[in-house]
């Protein structure tokens, strides 16, 4: 058996039928068009015209559509056909006719993409929430930024250079149930120069006051000898109002004396500037306001003198003189920069 000599099977159907042509006896030039659309062919190679059944070859050139003779056909002459072989024909597609099924998986690439062509409707929503969440930042994390100095051009800036505030979400303790002490573990370092802690809305579960204590150590031991000194004013609605000072407290007496937290909610800020100092002892300063019967705004300062100077407060400790514990409410801690 021979071998087939001639065009591979996967291009047999690359053949197309072109309109015949029409012979007058005085042109040369003729268009070629398929279906009476213009049609391009591949090169003149690429022609198969057979006139009075004769096929003619290499006595013809093209340039578009347009095929010229180097004769000029006789207008008694018959065009037996004309037809198109070749892969990849030059004739213009028609709309809509490419479909998904006909494109190659990730055959379409950067270069056939044109430039500022991809707007917000063509991009999936889940590029971003489908994505793993991370809830933290490094200073080397990117964000994607327009750069209006550059003409919105698109550019990435690391977390370590973006403005922030000077206040720092350390720790939360939200009170659903009873809680004895709230205990802010080794959370002053160097990293921040000074602190606060607010204090919102408290109550206890009994009649009583607020201590804040201080802790040292990396397994804190809070201090409740009676050496916290304090001096604080105390102005009600209801007069009578007070200065107090002690220096035998076996805390800092944060509200009050008379406060009842279990009857009206308080809430207070508190600042311990350089809690890491070892050069003096830690000297916090508070106010606050509260509510049982009669409004009462209070504002003092304390400190613990059992605390040698050349030790650092390393946590702080709030918990109500009497009672099983806070009932409600929330402390935050913030680190200033």
């Amino acid at each position: 058996m021979s071998s087939y000599l001639g065009r591979g099977i996967d291009q047999i159907d690359n053949i197309s039928t072109l309109d015949n042509l029409s012979f007058n006896g005085s042109l040369q030039t003729f268009n070629l068009t398929q279906n009476s659309v213009a049609f391009v062919p591949v090169s003149a190679d690429a022609l198969q015209i057979q006139i009075d059944g004769v096929i003619q070859a290499n006595n013809f050139t093209i340039s578009g559509s347009s095929l010229t003779f180097d004769f000029v056909p006789s207008g008694s002459s018959v065009c037996n056909s004309v037809k198109h072989f070749g892969v990849g024909l030059l004739t213009t597609v028609s709309d809509s006719s490419i479909t998904t099924a006909k494109l190659g998986a990730d055959s379409v690439n950067g270069s056939k993409i044109a430039d500022d062509s991809i707007s917000d409707e063509h991009l999936d929503i889940t590029a971003i929430t489908g994505q793993t969440e991370k809830t933290s930042l490094a200073d080397a994390d990117k964000f994607l930024i327009s750069d209006s100095a550059s003409s919105g051009a698109l550019k990435y800036v690391e977390k370590q250079y973006l403005p922030s505030g000077n206040w720092v979400l350390l720790q939360t303790t939200t009170l659903t149930s009873t809680t004895g002490n709230v205990d802010f573990n080794n959370v002053f370092d160097s990293t921040y120069k000074n602190y606060v802690v607010f204090g919102s809305e408290i109550k206890g579960d009994a009649d009583g006051k607020i201590l804040c204590r201080f802790g040292t150590g990396s397994t804190p031991t809070f201090d409740n000898s009676s050496n916290y000194s304090r001096v604080a004013s105390y102005i009600t609605s209801a007069g009578g109002d007070t200065i107090k000072h002690s220096t035998t407290d076996t805390a800092v007496l944060v509200t009050p004396n008379a406060t009842d937290i279990s009857d009206g909610d308080m809430s207070f800020r508190m600042v311990f500037p350089e809690p890491q100092n070892t050069s003096r002892r830690l000297q916090v300063y508070f106010e606050g306001t509260q509510y049982d019967g009669a409004l009462t705004y209070f504002a003092g300062t304390g400190r613990c003198d059992n605390i040698a100077f050349a030790t650092p407060v390393t946590s702080v400790r709030f918990t109500p003189n009497t009672g099983s514990g806070f009932a409600s409410g929330s402390f935050k801690l913030y680190g200033v920069k």
